[in-house]
């Protein structure tokens, strides 16, 4: 039998047949509905597993907030756990310019639970209590919320309220419900703002401060903010010293280029060197250059440009502390600072010092004023004098910005962990943080 003739009989037998068009139409039917149910079930299920999966995963649901009443815009830095997932600190910051409170006091909390589409659902994690947080005036304030056991995986809803705008009472938040205190109409009323989170997911960033029994203000702002600030100062500096490198090399290779330049057999003399970068040397190897990965550039030099700095930064970090090295006995760092920010930070002298450079020619004349600019016979020798003059400016000018700029923004972050070291406030009384289960 052909396969044309098994067909046509497996027709007759299922009623596929021409003389069935009903009974066929309805089977095809059937099974167009059948792959459509069993295509939605996948998709219920791969879309289930997408949820699942976000919510283990997903630990900051507002990167942004705005105060309700004062319209105080802020950032949510990030959800940051312990190692046992138990404790958590969640970072935020205002403006540095933003008007609010830097007593923690004047702060409260309220924490639910929601679920991925932060809808409000009771709380999993049974037993959290929490603390405000405030950073000195670096405008960071911070919550930190600690349980018996980990946190589950759960998004959480926490609203914060600025007290200042508000007397509140505890013996209100006893009779109220979580609508009548923080619902929408709360917003109109009192100064706060709302933040999704889940610290049971696996997103959360691990940091070591919070395994300390107690909660150190300033070591968590040193992990959190300025660490990887203080690595973006240090890649600035390793890349100002590698220009420094540079030009030096530069003022080398001219400098030897003098005695090898001539016209008619005139050459220029060595000038003296600018005294501000006189016996200055950068030694080392770049990162790039290094086996271990890691710069080891330094500066050498005896000379600090004005509102400038010297000290070692590779042998000490940010929270060790920079100011200890600087500062004289006896006198304060903000005495020092001020002091430094005195003085002439220009490039002034430096520039009229080289501007002012004698190039003296073999035979006793000044090439700058015995000869013209315009005159194409000494070309070659105006060619070596104005590319040294000009390495000299460029490497003044880094030297410049390292010492006075870059260095100075390393004592910039010491003196912001200094001010979180020092005024840094907190609020762990029992009634701060308002939970609903």
């Amino acid at each position: 039998m052909s396969i044309n003739d098994r067909l046509t009989a497996f027709g007759k037998v299922f009623r596929l047949d021409s003389h069935h068009a009903i009974e066929r139409f309805g089977l095809f039917f059937g099974v167009l509905t059948l792959a459509g149910v069993l295509l939605l079930a996948a998709s219920g299920v791969s879309a289930i597993t997408a949820g699942r999966d976000t919510l283990a995963e997903r630990a900051l649901w507002t990167p942004k907030f705005t105060t309700s009443k004062t319209q105080l815009s802020g950032d949510v830095d990030g959800v940051y756990t312990n190692k046992r997932k138990n404790k958590a600190l969640i970072m935020m910051h205002f403006d540095d310019r933003a008007k609010i409170s830097y007593d923690a006091s004047d702060y409260k909390a309220f924490l639910l639970g929601s679920d991925d589409k932060l809808k409000t659902e009771k709380l999993k994690t049974p037993g959290v209590t929490g603390s405000f947080h405030v950073f000195g005036a670096t405008g960071y304030v911070g919550v930190v919320l600690e349980s018996q056991r980990a946190f589950e995986p759960q998004v959480l809803n926490l609203t914060i309220r600025a007290n200042a705008e508000l007397s509140f009472s505890k013996q209100r938040a006893d009779g109220a419900n979580a609508d009548e205190l923080i619902g929408d109409r709360s917003f109109a009323k009192y100064d706060q703002w709302r933040i999704f989170l889940n610290p049971g997911a696996s997103g959360s960033t691990t940091i070591d401060s919070l395994d300390a029994a107690k909660f150190d203000a300033a070591r968590a702002y040193y992990e959190v903010v300025l660490e990887q600030e203080e690595t973006k100062a240090r890649d600035a500096l390793d890349e100002k010293l590698g220009e420094m490198r540079t030009s030096l090399t530069q003022i080398s290779s001219y400098s030897k280029d003098l005695a090898t330049t001539k016209v008619d057999g005139l050459f220029l003399r060595p000038p003296a060197v600018p005294a501000s970068i006189a016996g200055d040397q950068v030694t080392g190897e770049t990162k790039a250059e290094s086996k271990a990965g890691e710069s080891t550039l330094a500066l050498h030099t005896t000379k600090v440009v004005p509102g400038g700095f010297k000290f070692d930064w590779r042998s000490s970090n940010v929270e060790a502390g920079y100011l200890d090295q600087l500062v004289p006995k006896g006198q304060s760092y903000v005495d020092y600072l001020q002091t430094k920010a005195a003085e002439t930070a220009s490039t002034t002298g430096t520039s009229s010092e080289i501007s002012d450079i004698a190039w003296t020619l073999s035979n006793g004349k000044s090439l700058t004023t015995d000869y013209r600019t315009s005159d194409v016979t000494m070309r070659p020798l105006t060619t070596v004098m104005n590319n040294l003059s000009q390495a000299y400016q460029d490497y003044y000018a880094s030297k410049s910005k390292y010492q006075s700029d870059l260095l100075l923004g390393l004592l910039k972050l010491d003196v912001d962990l200094r001010d979180v070291r020092t005024n840094n406030t907190t609020n762990a009384d029992e009634d701060f943080l308002v939970t609903y289960s």
